[in-house]
């Protein structure tokens, strides 16, 4: 892949020397059947990233049980592309009912890391994430599992996903202690309705350990594209029918929390800033994450090419960013994190975005 024949936007992954596109793909959404026309759709949305400079592509051993990196697999060996030019990571949580084939003991994560590269048909992930904390598993054990993944070229770096400030930072202690290879990347979540995590929970850790972050649910599930709201005219989304419902019901009260109509008015809102800077919600949503410094990676799905071309357009709304797409955002949602305290002054410490918007630095073609 050569950077200078696209129009992407590259970053370091946290303090690690891999070079990464600021928009990832992920195939979560492509992952429910085995099917001969997802996996073609697999293929067409990754062409589709590639060509336009996107170089990192994520999914995970519980998505569809092993069909989505069955399908990216399929879909890797078609594009035939050289293998350094592409990133990928897998995550282990869950690949079966099995008693075994569930969580973070070392058994399941070596085991389930063959059988993902026997799916992917790679000889080494470049990232391997713990899906999800294991309360049941002792640190040590799963640490020791990913740092032999590691040590015998299955994965060249390894993460965590959905764990909490406090899981990481024993991680690296147990690393530190037995002089193991830490942890370099969390996946958590982030948008523009939840910003805790990145702007407040983990700046310690990006201090501290240099921590790299791929981001998942950048359209908050689909609600920041407006297609919930009661006049929406978007047709053809991927959640339709019962599908619908199941999701709406899984993410919309998160998000909502106690004032569903509040919150949709602000989406509203936010739906009209976008037609004024003749944008798609969508493409605002994504670039409001990537300009974040903080996030290495800001993952998207998609069910046809024509929404990975919609997506991509959020990097021409990166490079003209400025702080009054910032502050009207603000203005929308009012809900950045609050300050951590200076006991020293009894003040609060300046919030996180506002340091970390400063896109000039980044890795550009």
């Amino acid at each position: 892949m050569k950077p200078e024949a696209n129009n992407m936007i590259y970053r370091y992954l946290g303090k690690t020397g891999i070079t990464v596109s600021v928009l990832g793909f992920g195939n979560w959404v492509n992952s429910d059947q085995p099917d001969p026309k997802v996996e073609e759709l697999t293929y067409q949305c990754m062409k589709k990233c590639f060509e336009n400079g996107i170089n990192y592509f994520d999914t995970a051993e519980v998505y569809g049980y092993g069909n989505a990196e069955i399908a990216m697999g399929k879909a890797l060996k078609k594009a035939g592309w050289a293998r350094k030019d592409f990133v990928i990571s897998t995550k282990i949580f869950r690949s079966g009912p099995g008693l075994n084939e569930g969580m973070l003991s070392r058994k399941h994560i070596i085991e389930g890391l063959r059988d993902s590269l026997k799916k992917l048909q790679l000889d080494y992930v470049d990232i391997i994430f713990a899906h999800v904390p294991d309360p049941y598993t002792p640190m040590e054990e799963s640490v020791r599992a990913f740092n032999w993944c590691i040590e015998h070229n299955l994965a060249l770096y390894w993460g965590t996903s959905n764990w909490n400030p406090q899981q990481i930072m024993e991680a690296n202690e147990v690393c530190e202690k037995l002089n193991l290879i830490k942890p370099v990347v969390e996946q958590p979540e982030y948008n523009i309705l939840i910003r805790k995590h990145i702007e407040k929970s983990l700046v310690p850790l990006f201090d501290k350990y240099g921590l790299g972050t791929t981001i998942w649910s950048p359209l908050c599930g689909g609600l920041l594209t407006g297609k919930y709201l009661k006049d929406s005219k978007l047709q053809g989304t991927r959640f339709t029918g019962r599908v619908d419902e199941f999701v709406y019901s899984l993410f919309a009260p998160r998000y909502y929390g106690n004032s569903k109509e509040e919150v949709e008015k602000k989406i509203s809102k936010f739906v009209e800033f976008a037609q004024e800077l003749k944008c798609t919600p969508a493409q605002l949503a994504l670039a409001w994450c990537v300009v974040n410094k903080d996030v290495s990676v800001t993952l998207f799905g998609a069910t046809s090419v024509d929404q990975v071309e919609d997506n991509l357009k959020a990097i021409d709304l990166v490079k003209k960013w400025d702080m009054n797409f910032e502050k009207k955002i603000e203005d929308i949602f009012g809900n950045m994190p609050t300050p951590e305290t200076n006991w020293k002054t009894f003040s609060p410490l300046p919030p996180r975005r506002p340091q970390v918007l400063d896109i000039k630095k980044q890795i550009t073609n």
